[in-house]
């Protein structure tokens, strides 16, 4: 059965080093060639290349047949290569030739030989075939074959390093393809000096490991040989094995035995788990964990091993047998050996728990100890008691980690008040023992943090891109970080919004409500309700409660919120507010009949006018429009008299009654313009304009609909329209109001020309009307003052006195 790697195979073997022992090889030089395998799908692989990465070879053989000292034939990841490969070409010492399948973590390695699931297959019996070789690694690769998986005969210095091997006569299309069953790695002939390293064996039938007569100095170490129905290691009339830091387990027969006259050999640090007899099937001739022949035990020595067995017997030694550790130190050996129950951790591949006398319980100067366990750990130090002499090495194949965790994710997460706050999460598990620090990369202190999945949110100074760091540092200084990069967006603007009502009609009173959109808290709004009072300031918040202003009298006003945000930023917003309630109402002018100009006053929607200009009761009243609505007057009929509509700034709408009694309706403009009519065609009828005063811009919109645009007066100017030269069509103006209380408004006037004049009339609160009062053909300016009702028509373009007069809506 094939077993996948599920750990990252290291670099090369070469360079490695086994404590105690001179390894057959070191490192090959950088300038070594490399020969690549791959019989992938589009690898375009030939057995007659060279070999070249561009050009692979399609088997191992084909490689093997060319190898030189010192080169390595690189195998691709996750390849299926069926088939025998015997090795027939030496490297040299120093240089030997590697076969390296080493992978990344997670891909699964490459399977040379025949698994067991093959069909239709011709199975080989070995994967591997080594015989009168020399100097030559195997590493990092699954190994099957229905007998050795791998075959060592008469060959030195081989090594067969992080390795999957399953083997020893499986099942191939339902029937056995070899009568006898064998050693998944056989080790025979007058081979000298053979390392098995970092290899899983798994359901050896036979053993994992077989060290046959005339083999010297094998070398098993770092080894996970487990749930064999056979042996796990047996070495027989093989002089200088030596079998350390292995983990045995669930085997069914012994797990290690040195039989015949296997002197001199070393056993230590290993963890031998026997598998109750119960759980295995057929009959197998002992079912003790460690037995060492009565001609193998000159010589041989062995310790620091944890021995739990499932029968009466743990040893055999000599012919004789001993149950526990404690009753095997009458033979002078075993000083250091105990029962300790490793507590296997299946789905971590029996990796065991921290147990004293299996952790930090091994001897590091044991010959055949590598620096790095199966899965090329480094060695940590539990914080139980060590209970070996020197260092921390831990008992059989696997060294157990701190289990210090760190893991972090991040990511903006905006909220009110906080536009620049990051969102955290992961995990800090101390292990052992340990602290953490959650370093946001912004220049902040770092956070002191404890075993947890979420962490404090966090407010970076300034948009841009921040690396958080999560630190965790052990008491023995192992230390391990997780980063997140988050992206911090730049603030949003400020934007002062507000709305606005007048509920009570009765009352000249209006209601805002402030509608900001703010990332940052508002620390104050500021309303200026644009009668000339003192502004209201209401400290914040984002939101605050609705704020009610009384005017003196009802009309159209610019009401005007500046907010302020805690980091000073401001924004301004302005809407033109028209307030019913007690009023003067507001001024229109136009031809009524007869040849001069006649005024009046427009209040909610009800006319006042007045055709004698001296007396205060008004000589006509009608009713068109509603609250918030402003007048407008012009010849929409083509007639000699003007009529009567309204324009709705809600809406952008003019409804214009015409002499019939039917009402037109046309939408121009935008929320806050002002309406203004003129015969801007030069025609007989009025065409409709709006004038916005936060940009100075008139818009005319002509009968053939066309618009056109001037931009003329500053922001707060009111418009005005006439015919300032007498050529029968209109020009524009504007009023502009005096700064302070009582000062002068000032008329500025544009003439056909181009050229400007000014005068000034009225003071500030004065409202603007226009008209010819004299008949002249020729219109001239005034003013309505709304706190007196007085309207003043300037006559001084004639050389006549002006006229002054008072007029009452009587609305209410």
């Amino acid at each position: 059965m094939a077993i996948s790697r599920r750990v990252g195979l290291a670099a090369a073997i070469a360079g490695s080093a086994v404590a105690g022992t001179v390894l057959p090889f070191t490192a090959h030089a950088a300038s070594a060639a490399v020969l690549h395998v791959n019989n992938a799908y589009n690898a375009n692989c030939s057995d007659g290349g060279t070999g070249t990465q561009a050009q692979p070879f399609c088997t191992v053989q084909a490689a093997a047949n060319v190898a030189e000292p010192g080169q390595t034939v690189q195998i691709a990841p996750n390849l299926r290569l069926v088939g025998q490969v015997t090795i027939k070409r030496s490297g040299l010492p120093g240089k030997p030739i590697v076969f390296k399948g080493d992978i990344p973590y997670d891909t699964p390695s490459s399977l040379v030989g025949t698994d067991s699931w093959g069909q239709g297959e011709t199975p080989a019996a070995h994967a591997f075939v080594f015989e009168g070789v020399h100097d030559v690694t195997l590493t990092g690769l699954s190994l099957a074959a229905p007998q050795e998986a791998v075959l060592v005969k008469d060959s030195a210095r081989i090594v067969l390093d992080r390795n999957d091997v399953s083997g020893g006569n499986p099942v191939f299309n339902g029937v056995r393809a070899y009568p006898e069953a064998t050693p998944t790695i056989r080790v025979t002939g007058t081979s000298a000096d053979v390392t098995v390293s970092r290899t899983r064996s798994y359901g050896a039938p036979v053993a994992g490991v077989a060290v046959e007569a005339g083999v010297s100095g094998t070398v098993v170490t770092t080894n996970q040989i487990v749930e064999a129905t056979g042996r796990g290691v047996i070495a027989t009339d093989a002089p200088g094995t030596i079998v350390v830091g292995n983990t045995f387990a669930r085997n069914c027969q012994t797990d290690l035995e040195l039989a015949g006259t296997s002197t001199g050999a070393v056993v230590e640090n290993n963890i031998l788990y026997k598998w109750p007899a119960s759980q295995c099937t057929g009959t197998y001739p002992t079912a003790t964990p460690l037995v060492v022949s009565a001609g193998s035990t000159q010589g041989t020595k062995v310790d620091y091993n944890s021995v739990v067995r499932s029968s009466p017997v743990s040893y055999s030694w000599g012919g004789t047998s001993y149950a526990t550790p404690e009753d095997f130190r009458a033979t002078g050996q075993g000083a250091h050996d105990n029962d300790a129950n490793p507590q296997f951790n299946q789905v971590m591949e029996y990796e065991p728990a921290g147990t004293v006398g299996l952790t930090d319980a091994a001897d590091p100067t044991a010959p055949g100890m590598l620096a790095t366990d199966l899965y090329d750990r480094a060695p940590a130090d539990h914080p139980l008691p060590d209970t070996a002499p020197a260092g921390f090495r831990d008992r059989g194949a696997i060294e157990l980690q701190d289990p210090l965790h760190v893991e972090l994710s991040g990511r903006p997460a905006p909220v009110r008040d906080h536009p620049l706050n990051a969102s955290f999460w992961g995990d800090f598990s101390a292990g052992w023992s340990g602290t953490g620090t959650l370093d946001f990369g912004d220049g902040s202190a770092p956070l002191a943090v404890r075993s947890e999945f979420s962490f404090p949110d966090h407010d970076y100074p300034a948009a841009g891109t921040y690396t958080a760091t999560l630190t965790g540092t052990s008491q023995s200084g192992l230390v391990r970080t997780a980063t997140s990069k988050v992206t911090i967006a730049p603030v949003p603007d400020l934007g002062a919004q507000f709305t606005w009502g007048n509920g009570d009609r009765s009352r000249a009173q209006v209601t805002v409500a402030a509608q900001t959109t703010s990332p940052w808290p508002v620390a104050r709004h500021v309303f200026d309700f644009g009668d000339g009072t003192a502004p209201a300031v209401v400290e914040g918040p984002n939101t605050p409660a609705p704020l009610t202003h009384e005017y003196g009298v009802g009309g159209t006003y610019t009401i005007t919120e500046t907010v302020t945000d805690d980091h000073g930023r401001s924004a301004s917003s302005s809407r033109a507010v028209r307030v019913a309630g007690p009023q003067a109402g507001v001024p229109f002018t136009g031809y009524f009949g007869g040849p001069t100009s006649h005024n009046g006053l427009f209040d909610n929607g009800r006319w006042a006018l007045s055709y004698n200009k001296s007396d205060s009761t008004p000589s006509s009243n009608w009713s068109f429009g509603d609250p918030g609505d402003l007048p407008v007057v012009g010849n929409w009929d083509n007639t000699c008299q003007c009529q009567s509509g309204i324009y709705r700034p809600s809406t952008s709408t003019f409804a214009l009654k015409h002499g019939d009694g039917s009402v037109s309706t046309v939408q121009f403009g935008d929320p806050g313009d002002v309406p203004v009519v003129g015969a801007w065609d030069r025609g007989r009828n009025d065409q409709l304009a709006v004038y916005r005063p936060s940009a100075g811009l008139l818009a005319v919109r002509h009968d053939d609909g066309t618009v056109t645009t001037l931009r003329f007066g500053d922001p707060g100017d009111l418009p005005v329209v006439g015919d300032w030269d007498g050529v029968q069509h209109a020009q524009f103006g504007v009023l502009r109001p005096g700064r302070n209380a009582g000062d002068p408004n000032l008329f500025i006037l544009r003439h056909d020309d181009g050229s400007v004049s000014t005068a000034t009339y009225g003071e500030k609160g004065d409202l603007p009307v226009v008209g010819d009062w004299l008949g002249t053909g020729r219109t001239t300016f005034g003013i309505f003052r709304p706190s007196t009702h007085v309207f003043a028509l300037s006559n001084a373009y004639a050389g006549r006195a002006d006229v002054a007069y008072t007029l009452y809506t009587s609305t209410y």
